[in-house]
């Protein structure tokens, strides 16, 4: 009778821990790893128009960072190099992201709204994003190092 009463109680007090166990799990979301979301820093650029050449071209003189943050927004600063200056691309806007598939959506130079679709790989600190261009067959390729 006593070991009876004993596990009673003693399961009283461990049920209330199993529950708050049982709690906790279920509040876990799963994020994608913190390091996603950092500042990146341009190394190269390249334009893949199937029309003209199989090769990407690369673009000359390619600096500037992307910022991607938690809460879907980024800025864009890329540079490039163009008739002997400094040629600054800046982009503001939002990027969801969903596998490997990236969008970047954005107001452009004239007012209206644009989303740019593709794919990213995020490897060793280098993040390679694939963007379709226009005509459809046209590709842009980024690859960025994380700061």
């Amino acid at each position: 009778m006593m070991r009876i009463l004993l596990l009673a109680l003693g399961s009283l007090f461990l049920l209330p821990a199993a529950s708050a166990q049982a709690q906790q799990r279920t509040k876990y979301v799963a994020r994608p790893t913190p390091s996603f979301f950092t500042t990146y820093s341009y190394l190269s650029y390249a334009i893949l128009d199937k029309a003209t050449s199989p090769d990407p071209m690369p673009a000359r003189g390619v600096g500037g960072t992307l910022t991607l943050r938690p809460d879907g927004t980024y800025q864009k600063r890329l540079t490039l190099a163009m008739n002997g200056g400094t040629m600054p691309f800046d982009q503001d806007g939002r990027f969801t992201f969903s596998g490997n598939r990236i969008s970047f959506s954005y107001t452009d130079k004239k007012g209206q709204p644009r989303t740019d679709e593709g794919t990213f790989q995020l490897r060793n600190g280098l993040l390679t994003i694939t963007l379709q261009g226009y005509p459809a067959s046209n590709q842009s390729v980024y690859t960025l190092r994380q700061q």
